[in-house]
């Protein structure tokens, strides 16, 4: 009898970040907030003039390769998700991010090239923040 148990393997937020700058030409860092829940920071320039921006994403859940995370940038600021997220649609792989009511975004992670793989060969059926990476939960297909 073969005995499966559940998979874990994190990414560090620095490779994460390298590879968001390296898709959208956007310098981004994250902080650590809590086991569901990442700090992104951005640096937003609007022309006349730059803005830092730092927006909490929580995970909510994720079903298949559909990951749903709520966003909150402090009283006033949610606007400005929108608006990030327009200035770089035109780098980001089509469909990859889906604006939800309820400050809330569907990103479609099958849309990544980088990681369709993963999805071919693991059910992924959690993300979990830590102090220094990303850890993604699954089984084995």
């Amino acid at each position: 009898m073969l005995i499966f148990y559940a998979m874990k393997a994190s990414v560090s937020y620095q490779e994460l970040q390298r590879l968001i700058a390296e898709q959208t030409q956007q310098p981004i860092s994250f902080e650590f907030v809590d086991n569901k829940t990442i700090k992104v920071l951005y640096d937003l320039n609007l022309g006349f003039m730059r803005k830092k921006v730092s927006i909490d994403l929580k995970v909510l859940d994720i079903t298949g390769t559909d990951l749903r995370v709520s966003y909150s940038a402090g009283f006033g600021l949610e606007g400005m998700v929108g608006m990030a997220l327009n200035m770089v649609k035109d780098k980001m792989p089509a469909g990859l991010i889906e604006e939800l009511p309820y400050h809330e975004l569907l990103v479609h992670l099958d849309k990544i090239d980088k990681i369709k793989p993963v999805f071919e060969r693991i059910e992924v059926r959690d993300l979990n923040m830590l102090a220094e990476a990303l850890e993604v939960v699954g089984d084995f297909k």
